[in-house]
């Protein structure tokens, strides 16, 4: 029992933590229009920032997996956080256009190498067993509470500015001051959850990681339906240009949709991969939900009186999208992945599954530009559909080739 309370509260740290993480990088999410007027750029400019981090991020997925794997977790993540925050500092006088570019870089590259399979494997390795759902969902939904509670608290600050570059300004300050805090807090709050397997991974393994059919189709699995997470954030601007919402409002409802109902799919998802014993067989259905939600927006015309079956959509849509967030990455019990090739295994798949982050905002930035008004949604919803039916059928080959439920390190990882 004193080692169950022990790994929840260590959890608890990381979820507080990690809500904070993609703050600044991906503020257009909440701030959209806000931020165009800010930076002085356009709907394709804007889209470059996010895809350059995504460039970054894609290139330090497989390193910083093996990093994860060799290092110590305290150590990497207080580096981390401080290391953001000082960066967002810069980044809220609003420098040059191309210096704003290369903090989006450096964004990108400390989180995915100090950052992202760090913490994914710290959480698995704090489950027992039975519960890694509840592990993986409740540690997703405590990044959305985190991200609530903060956001919300910025977004007030930010109302009480008539200047959408002051504003922003304030914001990006706050995140700042608060990574800050929480990198040095780290230090002193978190304990090392087991030592990096500084003997167990050698370079060698990255190419055994390479030859396992296992990471290409969950690097599809999460590739695929990374799509849907990033493209569901267009529907704040959806609503602001289409539906004529502030930029306050449409805000507020981004971060109830993000962060309460976020957290709600998250916790909701774990509760159920650990009841039905099996990651695969909870995703899989899901997906069917996400596919009937896309249908819906692209065949709800964008009318004044369809705005609440708008609204009522992305909630039940982001509650699908944060069930699936929630649970993906503690499938690899359910395809025998060993706990101490975690980090290589994430590392890979994140490298291939969140690719979209390099184009995704490039392409979305120049449809709306292209095809101004409601076409430009549609189009952006018709290619989230057609990445989530090939979701749907990458979950299917993984739960009919390797969806046994049943943990095992698998030898040739191991060799």
């Amino acid at each position: 029992m004193k080692k169950f309370n022990k790994n929840w509260v260590t959890l608890l740290i990381l979820a507080l933590a990690g809500g904070l993480v993609y703050k600044i990088p991906y503020l257009k999410y909440s701030y959209y229009d806000a931020l165009v007027e800010a930076l002085n750029v356009d709907n394709t400019q804007l889209g470059v920032l996010v895809s350059a981090f995504g460039i970054s991020s894609m290139i330090c997925y497989f390193p910083g997996g093996w990093i994860a794997d060799r290092f110590s977790p305290k150590s990497l993540l207080s580096f981390n956080f401080i290391a953001l925050g000082v960066l967002g500092l810069l980044y809220s006088r609003f420098p040059s256009y191309n210096v704003v570019l290369g903090i989006h870089i450096l964004y990108g590259a400390i989180i995915c190498l100090t950052y992202w399979s760090v913490a994914i494997k710290a959480v698995r390795m704090l489950s027992t067993g039975g519960d890694i759902g509840k592990m993986f969902g409740f540690w997703e939904g405590g990044k959305q509470i985190s991200g609530l509670i903060i956001s919300y608290s910025a977004l007030a600050i930010f109302a009480k500015f008539n200047e959408a570059k002051l504003g922003i300004s304030m914001i990006i300050v706050i995140y700042s001051v608060v990574l800050i805090s929480v990198g040095v807090a780290l230090m002193f709050m978190l304990k090392d959850v087991g030592k990096g397997e500084k003997t167990a991974v050698k370079i060698k393994d990255l190419f055994t990681i390479i030859a396992d059919p296992r990471a290409w189709l969950f690097g599809l699995l999460i590739f695929t339906a990374y799509h849907f997470h990033i493209g569901l954030n267009m529907i704040t601007p959806y609503l602001t240009k289409q539906f004529g919402l502030s930029t306050t409002m449409a805000s507020g409802i981004s971060m109830f949709v993000l962060y309460v109902v976020g957290f709600m799919g998250a916790a909701t998802a774990g509760i159920l991969v650990d009841k039905f014993a099996s990651t695969l067989k909870v995703l899989r259905t899901l997906m069917i939900f996400a596919i009937l939600s896309l249908v819906i927006y692209i065949l709800v015309p964008a009318k004044p009186q369809f705005l609440f079956i708008v609204i009522g959509m992305w909630a039940v849509a982001q509650f699908i999208n944060f069930s699936i967030r929630g649970v993906y990455f503690s499938s690899l019990k359910d395809m025998g992945v060993g706990v101490e090739k975690t980090g290589l295994f994430i590392g890979f798949a994140s490298f291939v599954g969140f690719i979209p982050d390099t184009y995704f905002h490039i392409v979305t930035g120049g449809l709306l530009d292209k095809f101004p008004g409601d076409l430009g949604f549609k189009y952006i919803f018709i290619y989230m559909l057609v990445m989530t039916i090939i979701c749907f059928a990458a979950i299917t080959r993984l739960l009919k080739k390797y969806g046994s439920n049943k943990e095992e390190t698998v030898e040739k990882l191991s060799a």
